[in-house]
């Protein structure tokens, strides 16, 4: 089997040479859209109004953020923070694209300008959103620097609107960063009611001040522990006096001898125990001491005093145990006391009960009076620990109404700030003088003329893929038809003039004007007609001079290849052409190879169409009826089928009473007499292969059938059932690719 028989497995994708084609096939449709993109792009720059521009440039040097921290004084209110390509300049974009600075740009400069007048331009949203909609805004590089450009078609407007952006964003840069969200109104009402809340605690603390009677209670608190400690340590020597005088006056009354004998019954105290009693009686003395200095500047719950009683229990346990193991010793002085007072004059009982009297009532005073000192101290402890818990509750107001003052004068002082004077922005270039700017024109001028160039190769593309179901190109016969391909004859044109019809050519050429010659003889030594004065439209096909000529060469010599390769010796062979379609080449390359077959000069060669439709390509020559198949195979009568050396010419509508009407059968009674005819090849020029057509019952008695395809016009799914209906038959066809255009330069793409 030849090479190119082989059925390519190949993807049948499109690659770069089916790029190449579609872009080449399909260059008018490219050039035309193209065309129309750039005359849309030129009328957009003819007929668009002008745009003109301003530009300014701001650099931000730093940003202080103050980060509305004023209820907490432990915490800074502001902190400078250095500017941020990706962060704080991507913020202090969105600040000047905000609809916020617009707005009030819009009433400055007026919307009836901005929108127009025609345009019922007093609408302050539209305004400010035409504002927003014109203006770039966008970071210089990787740098601190903002460059700020507005568009208008009215050049008087473009730099009072620049200018008023700017001055609005310094305004809008100081109300965003420095106030943090607190208004100078809610910092006012603050610091107005810290400042009552400290004049309500500065009257509790002097009422709670004169309540306590002192201007100054911690003086007050330590006169009253001196005073009570005073006043204990006097009632101590008059209750220890009046102890004293209510013993001595029991022994003036008589009971003192009574009590020696009684004294005298019992064990003598030992001089250490003694000195012991002594010792703990001063302790105990001291300890109350102690105990009346706590109370006065602390509670009886507190461990202090605790500690000083605790204490005092267990010295008075020894002391009663003393007392309870020497009874003398609670009555040691009085003895010494009626002693010393035998010797005195004028001492008697009535004397020593008036001094116990004055004794009594002096306790009694002194208690009184101590009462009264611990319960003006304890009213003194109280208003110290409320005047204690005032001083906190103020000194935490001072330091928060100091804060909210600090905060009040500096948004003062950021409300006050006018354009110009924020000391971290600086306007580097001040809106420029109106210019055009082509760049808004530019544009969709460009989008316009990529639109046009973009879908004209999606057009030739999409018609290449989707819409064209034509077999185009003979590598789509191999790789989509799955056909053996036999050859490819292009479509040639007549010096650049309008591309020469092969079925016309072939018609114009066998049949023959009635003023023809008729008969070989007076056709010229060669047999063919007189072609001196004919146009080199009208070149016959067994003519060397024909355009085709070449192809018809190279498709006899392909075919004869491939019956020397199978080892089809035999004759005649039966070759069948047949095509698809109407007008794809059938006639003329049937003619074509027939001619090139008998310029061989082996045998004859039989030309014979199968074509019984009105207007068939063959039912004349040199104006006589062309003569039938079963009168060429005649050696006696096939002489006026002779139309050039060796090449006979016949056709299936003889009307011979003794073959069957039908054609089928007509053709089968003919076989027998085809075979043994002496003809080397039998060309049959058979209709297009249909459902109704005879070319599928036909082909089984061909040797060879070729399949003509007519490039960009046959379908390819038409192709299909085309072979399909062959296969049936179990023909296997052969494609001949006809009317092909190489669309692609031979300096791009190289082709066999």
């Amino acid at each position: 089997m030849m090479n190119d028989e082989l059925l390519e497995t190949e993807p049948s994708g499109l690659d770069l040479k089916g790029i190449y084609y579609a872009l080449f096939r399909q260059k008018w449709k490219i050039l035309v859209l193209a065309l129309a993109g750039l005359l849309v792009a030129v009328g957009l720059y003819v007929f668009s109004p002008p745009v003109y521009q301003s530009e300014a440039k701001v650099l931000v040097r730093y940003v202080l953020e103050r980060e509305g921290r004023s209820l907490n004084p432990t915490t800074r209110d502001s902190e400078i923070k250095s500017t941020d390509p990706a962060g704080i300049i991507s913020s202090e974009l969105e600040i000047l694209r905000s609809f916020d600075l617009a707005g009030p740009v819009a009433d400055i400069v007026g919307p009836e300008k901005i929108v127009g007048k025609n345009a019922g331009g007093t609408n302050r949203l539209e305004a400010a959103a035409l504002i927003a909609k014109n203006l770039d805004v966008q970071a210089i590089g990787r740098s601190s620097t903002i460059r700020v450009v507005f568009r208008h078609s009215d050049p008087a407007i473009v730099q009072p609107v620049l200018r008023n952006l700017i001055d609005g964003y310094q305004k809008k840069h100081v109300e965003v960063h420095r106030v943090a969200g607190v208004i100078e109104e809610d910092l006012t009402r603050k610091t107005d009611e810290l400042r009552n809340k400290l004049a309500k605690i500065d009257e509790e603390l002097r009422g709670w001040t004169d309540k306590a009677g002192a201007t100054s209670l911690d003086a007050a608190s330590k006169a009253y522990v001196g005073q009570i400690s005073k006043i204990r340590e006097d009632l101590f020597k008059a209750e220890a006096e009046l102890a004293g005088r209510r013993a001595g006056l029991k022994e003036l009354q008589g009971l003192g001898p009574r009590k020696a004998e009684d004294t005298a019954d019992q064990p003598k105290v030992p001089p250490e125990e003694t000195e012991r009693y002594r010792n703990l009686s001063a302790e105990l003395d001291s300890l109350h001491k102690t105990e009346t200095n706590l109370l006065a500047q602390f509670t009886g719950e507190s461990t202090y005093v605790k500690n000083v009683r605790q204490q005092i229990g267990g010295f008075e346990k020894e002391k009663r145990k003393l007392e309870e193991d020497y009874p003398q010793l609670t009555r040691r002085n009085a003895p010494l006391a009626a002693s010393a007072n035998a010797g005195v004059p004028g001492l008697d009982a009535s004397i020593e009960s008036y001094r116990i009297r004055t004794l009594e009532a002096e306790t009694n005073t002194l208690h009184s009076q101590l009462e009264t000192v611990l319960a003006e101290a304890g009213e003194v402890k109280k208003a110290e620990a409320k005047v204690t818990e005032l001083r906190r509750e103020k000194d935490l107001l001072e330091a928060n109404y100091r804060n909210y003052q600090t905060t009040l004068e500096q948004a003062r002082i950021d409300q006050a700030l006018g354009p110009g004077k924020v000391p971290n922005i600086n306007v580097v270039q001040e809106p420029s003088p109106p210019a055009k700017d082509a760049s808004k024109t530019l544009k969709p001028m460009a989008i316009a003329l990529g639109l046009g160039v973009i879908g004209g190769l999606a057009l030739a593309l999409l018609v290449e893929l989707v819409l064209d179901r034509s077999v185009r190109r003979p590598i789509e016969v191999k790789k989509k038809l799955h056909l053996p391909l036999f050859l490819t004859i292009p479509r040639l044109s007549r010096n650049g003039h309008k591309h020469l019809s092969q079925e016309n050519a072939a018609k114009a050429l066998l049949v023959e004007p009635e003023t023809a010659p008729e008969t070989p003889a007076e056709a010229g030594a060669e047999g063919s007609v007189d072609l001196t004065n004919r146009s080199a439209a009208t070149v016959p096909p067994w003519d060397s001079n024909h355009r085709l000529h070449v192809y018809y060469e190279a498709l006899r010599d392909r075919l004869i290849t491939h019956f020397e390769v199978h080892g089809m010796t035999h004759k005649p062979k039966l070759i069948a052409i047949t095509s698809c379609s109407r007008g794809a080449g059938v006639t003329s390359t049937a003619a074509g190879l027939a001619a090139t077959l008998s310029d061989t000069g082996d045998g004859n060669v039989l030309l014979v169409d199968m074509n019984q439709e009105q207007g068939a390509a063959h039912p004349f020559y040199r104006g006589k009826p062309a003569c039938g198949l079963s009168e060429v195979l005649e050696n006696e009568t096939r002489d006026p089928a002779l139309v050039h050396d060796k090449l006979y010419l016949a056709s299936m509508n003889d009307a011979t009473e003794k073959l069957p009407r039908v054609l089928p059968r007509r053709f089968t009674h003919l076989v027998p007499k085809l075979k043994m005819s002496n003809y080397d090849y039998i060309i049959f020029d058979m209709p297009a292969v249909s459902h109704t057509s005879i070319t599928p019952k036909l082909a089984a008695h061909m040797d060879m059938v070729l399949l003509v395809i007519e490039a960009e016009k046959t379908n390819r799914d038409v192709v299909e059932q085309a072979n399909h209906l062959l296969a049936e038959s179990k023909v296997s066809a052969k494609a001949v690719l006809n009317k092909y255009r190489q669309y692609v330069p031979r300096w791009l793409q190289e082709e066999l």
